[in-house]
């Protein structure tokens, strides 16, 4: 384990403060209800899109959730307190974001409400030749400038005015080496750092991205998470991966790493306003994990928040 080199940062007075809910795991239908028990976890994550279908009317698309799945998805949850993480909101596009997903979220928090919500830092439309928003296909990271700050600080500020919850942004993995940065951003982690310094939004620390990308382009994972601003950090993601075409991939199909496991451990008592670590896993891979080891991510995370978690501020402002 690493030394400690840095003291703790105190609390911003902007942090959106979240109840502390301890350790949680995404919610994944064909998985037995018997992990979803209190006695396992503490709260669920769901991704909205997965409870709903896509339809387009025209150029209008509409997003709407499918009364069954989300059925299912409150009975298998039962009293849990959930928290919303996002995949299609699309925050950094330059013309507009998908006003359709948040169209499905305030009906979805009319029905089920949640403690918090949480994005991706990055874009995944463009305008089309008609001006409508044309999927690129996958999520791609931002550049860091200026105007990409304003623009996602005063849109993460509309959110957590619509939704009256803490608003956080994911740090994202990527592929792409030498993105552009203004020199007083510098690169990414300089990046979500202004976004979240005075904004209105806290961070989703995902461990396994920082791994990846610290992997991919050669950084010490390790001295990237002294410059974060950790009194903003307020969910932590843990998930695994694997080896593909030379690069570690963002799978979430597996076990976590022991690094990533490693970097949770240095990195949670360094976080004051932590309220959750969520492990993360893709439906398409849960069933080849067997309950057994999924419970035993779980318990290994809830071990790891005991043993390491200062008591700190967070609650709900």
């Amino acid at each position: 384990m690493r030394s400690v080199s840095s003291a703790l940062r105190p609390a911003s007075e902007h942090v959106a403060f979240a109840n502390v809910l301890g350790i949680g795991f995404s919610y994944i239908s064909t998985l037995p209800a018997d992990l979803y028990r209190p006695e396992l976890i503490d709260f669920v994550e769901i991704t909205p899109e997965m409870l709903c279908r896509t339809r387009r009317d025209g150029a209008v698309l509409s997003m709407d959730l499918v009364p069954d799945k989300l059925g299912r998805a409150r009975e298998i949850c039962g009293e849990l307190p959930i928290a919303i993480h996002g995949v299609e909101l699309s925050i950094g596009s330059a013309l507009h974001w998908n006003d359709y997903y948040l169209d499905m979220l305030d009906r979805f928090q009319a029905i089920w409400p949640f403690h918090w919500h949480s994005e991706h830092l990055t874009y995944q439309t463009i305008p089309g030749d008609d001006q409508a928003p044309l999927s690129i296909g996958v999520p791609l990271p931002l550049p860091g400038t200026t105007e990409v700050v304003n623009l996602v600080k005063a849109r993460a500020g509309t959110i957590r005015r619509r939704y009256g919850v803490p608003f956080l942004l994911e740090n994202p993995a990527h592929f792409l080496a030498g993105l552009a940065h203004e020199p007083e951003i510098g690169d990414e982690v300089g990046l979500m750092a202004a976004i979240t310094e005075d904004g209105d939004c806290g961070q989703l620390l995902d461990l396994h991205n920082l791994y990846c990308n610290a992997v991919n382009h050669g950084f010490d994972a390790f001295a990237a998470v002294e410059r974060i601003k950790l009194d903003r950090v307020i969910e932590v993601h843990v998930a695994g991966g694997r080896w593909e075409d030379g690069y570690w991939m963002d799978t979430h199909d597996g076990c976590v790493p022991a690094p990533v496991w490693d970097l949770l451990d240095y990195s949670l008592p360094r976080c004051p306003n932590i309220a959750g670590i969520v492990f993360e896993l893709l439906n398409y891979y849960a069933t080849k994990m067997t309950v057994d080891s999924i419970a035993g991510e779980l318990m290994r995370a809830r071990q790891i928040w005991r043993s390491n978690r200062r008591p700190g501020l967070a609650k709900e402002p």
